[in-house]
């Protein structure tokens, strides 16, 4: 095979990944062949670092779109390059051992999150969380004078926190900032209610504390969804009277609605849409029958007449006890209201 082939044939970009998720995307001039998996020895700023190649070519462009090439792929990793970063991983423990020492010392308002070491020594990166802006000069001073090498702190939030350490969700999937996005767009409580989600609900909320990630990328979905939904407060009159939407249920694609005396009913989307009930939707709730049913009076008679109290009983044409027809659903609620208001008055 000739060498043109195998330059023709290599992608011209690859996107990194370092230490705690955090990636850029890199040139190949040199059509180095790198697959998904391999790591590779980048230039940066100030030296040399090493990364794990994750995307190649048009997909590393697009999942990066906002940013440009950081630097240029040097070369392929070697074993004794591998062995070199499992060594810097050890010395980051105790780089961050120290670390945490010297803030206890000063009584610095910070919190040490993760320590990551440039593959050529030349910086030390410390990552840390604050409520506010921490003066850390001297802190700085003092590693310098420790590993008598570059300094970097930087300030980082709850959510690139989350992305560094890494975790699982409680989707029992790993998280969302480490894997399948990119960049950490804006979360808006505008898609928890587009979700019919509960606003105060710690069930939306993330490892991080912040409204879960997922929200966005999943609000595609409940938009297009809820289009063929009517809006939660539209009015319509189905020929028994005019009933108003409380709710929808895209999954089960039922529709709730209530009248004026506060009835609900359960409707198929299908069915609104023709503005019909039938006769599963106005039928008495299942759960109103089984409790009914059970506090039926004991068994009487033969098999065949309990068997036929029973049927009665759940039509509603005989009370339990079998004294009298059992009443209309919802006049007793419809009682007890209207008994509060005569009191209110």
């Amino acid at each position: 095979m000739e060498s043109s082939d195998i330059l023709s044939g290599t992608p011209d970009s690859f996107e990194i990944e370092f230490k705690g998720g955090r990636s850029a995307l890199y040139s190949n001039p040199r059509g180095i062949p790198l697959k998904i998996g391999d790591h590779a020895i980048v230039e940066v700023e100030r030296g040399k670092d090493i990364g794990l190649v994750v995307r190649e070519g048009t997909s590393a462009g697009v999942k990066l779109r906002d940013r440009g090439p950081q630097g240029l792929i040097l070369r392929l990793a070697t074993r004794d390059d591998k062995s070199h970063l499992e060594e810097l991983r050890d010395k980051e423990l105790e780089a961050h051992r120290i670390c945490q020492q010297c803030i206890g010392r000063q009584h610095l308002p910070m919190k040490l999150v993760d320590v990551e070491w440039q593959f050529d020594g030349n910086k030390i990166r410390f990552y840390f969380t604050s409520d506010r802006r921490v003066d850390f000069r001297k802190l700085v001073r003092d590693l310098a004078g420790i590993f008598k090498t570059r300094i970097e702190m930087r300030q980082i939030g709850v959510r690139d926190e989350a992305r560094r350490i890494g975790g699982y969700g409680r989707c029992g999937r790993y998280y969302c900032c480490r894997g399948v996005i990119g960049d950490f767009d804006p979360v808006t409580l505008k898609m928890v209610k587009e979700q019919h989600l509960a606003p105060g609900s710690p069930k939306i909320s993330g490892g991080c504390g912040r409204l879960m990630c997922c929200l966005r990328y999943e609000r595609s979905f409940y938009s297009d969804s809820l289009n063929e939904f009517p809006k939660v407060g539209t009015k319509i009159d189905l020929g028994d009277g005019t009933r108003r939407v409380t709710s929808v249920n895209i999954f089960h694609r039922t529709v709730t609605l209530e009248d004026s005396e506060r009835e609900t009913v359960k409707v198929e989307i299908e069915d609104y849409k023709q503005g019909r009930l039938t006769d599963e939707d106005i039928e008495s709730d299942p759960v109103d029958e089984e409790l009914v049913f059970e506090g039926a009076a004991p068994a009487r008679g033969n098999a065949e007449s309990n068997r036929d109290d029973a049927a009665l009983v759940r039509k509603g044409t005989k009370s339990p006890r079998g004294d009298s027809p059992r009443r209309p659903r919802g006049s007793s609620r419809r009682n007890r209201r209207r008994k509060k208001e005569k009191d209110a008055t």
